[in-house]
């Protein structure tokens, strides 16, 4: 037995006729939708998009496949809300407004440790799994483009703010994010083909001493006695 009370919620009656509170429907539907997705990303790192099928995520996310349909109409809606909410953690891992004050040095640092952390987890050979798979279907081509373009140029005026007490020109700062990213992706696909235990800890060192030779250039050495210019 059941009532619906204000904010559309409901109250049930258990065995023991102790009254409790039932989710309301919109988060009950939430919940399944996370579930799928996140059944998705899982599947995709642990199998490869070749050999996952809805029916595949629907099991692992432990709903029907009716309630997999009401959500998403096909494989393609799916992945692209997969995207979405690995691009939306790793917004929240790259928290680089905690670094502004401190010295370029360690702020590239902390800037590229926080990107591999995310580059080189489980989660993000997902996101590539679903690059590969995106280039032969339009639909999630164009949207995965248009969702990441605008993503692009947020985190590029990010890094910008980042580093405005840098004397490299806006464009340079902009174009040494585009190839941090472009490195640690080379780096992640390194990592699937030879395992985990690849040490990348020298080429971090190595990627992030040429951006800091970028970002805050060595001063002119200054003359000594007997040269030009000095005492």
């Amino acid at each position: 037995m059941e009532r619906v009370t204000q904010g559309s919620a409901a109250e049930a009656v258990d065995a023991e006729g102790r009254k409790t509170k039932r989710k309301p429907q919109q988060e009950r539907s939430n919940a399944t939708r996370r579930k799928l997705v996140r059944a998705t990303i899982d599947l995709l790192r642990e199998r490869g998009y070749a050999s996952v099928t809805t029916p595949d995520i629907a099991d692992r996310a432990g709903v029907s496949r009716g309630a997999l349909q009401y959500h998403f109409i096909g494989k393609e809606e799916i992945y692209f809300a997969a995207i979405q909410e690995i691009t939306d953690w790793m917004d929240k891992e790259m928290t680089m407004s905690l670094f502004a004050g401190l010295p370029i040095a360690e702020r590239v640092d902390r800037v590229v440790t926080q990107h591999w952390q995310v580059f080189g987890s489980d989660d993000y050979v997902a996101a590539l799994e679903i690059r590969l798979f995106e280039r032969f279907n339009d639909w999630l081509h164009q949207s995965i483009r248009t969702q990441l373009g605008k993503v692009t140029e947020s985190r590029d005026l990010e890094w910008v703010r980042l580093f405005a007490d840098s004397p490299a020109e806006t464009a340079t700062v902009v174009r040494l994010r585009r190839m941090v990213l472009d490195t640690l992706r080379g780096f992640a696909l390194r990592k699937i083909q030879e395992g985990p235990d690849v040490d990348f800890g020298p080429q971090l060192a190595l990627l992030k001493g040429f951006l800091v030779s970028v970002l805050q250039p060595a001063s002119a050495p200054v003359p000594s006695a007997g040269e030009p210019g000095g005492e």
